[in-house]
């Protein structure tokens, strides 16, 4: 019979996996010069909630525009602004070798929906973790 503190304990440890576990392998982007009309088409044509913005020279990752930061935008007049200008989220970064304890403590905070997955900040990301891949693993039995 399992106990509340044995799941307690079996869902803690799931969290002590490694972040490439459970990431998203790549990272749909968009320069930041691009319209806010081009990161709505990247949402919609990726299926996924969040687009990272990045310079168009550099590739450097300069913020998330997300689907609910786009909805402020569509009630407003947004034909001539960038995706530089949606930016809703920060840029956090973890570890592929990271424990998903450390993601899930991003996530965590305030206006954070999404982590890149990087093994350092100026590396080419290698995918994103969003709260709903920690929900899903600590979901499974």
């Amino acid at each position: 019979m399992n106990t509340a503190s044995d799941m307690t304990t079996a869902r803690d440890a799931r969290l002590d996996r490694e972040v490439r576990e459970i990431m998203r392998p790549g990272v749909i982007s968009i320069p930041a010069d691009a319209s806010i009309r081009q990161a709505y088409g990247a949402l919609a044509a990726h299926d996924v909630h969040a687009v990272l913005v990045v310079e168009r020279k550099s590739g450097a990752p300069r913020g998330w525009v997300t689907a609910g930061g786009l909805l402020h935008w569509a009630l407003r007049d947004s034909h001539n602004r960038t995706a530089a200008q949606a930016i809703c989220e920060p840029i956090h970064t973890v570890s592929p070798s990271a424990p998903v304890r450390e993601a899930a403590e991003l996530l965590l905070e305030p206006g954070v929906s999404h982590v890149l997955v990087a093994h350092r900040g100026d590396s080419v990301p290698e995918g994103v973790v969003s709260e709903t891949d920690v929900v899903r693993l600590v979901s499974r039995r």
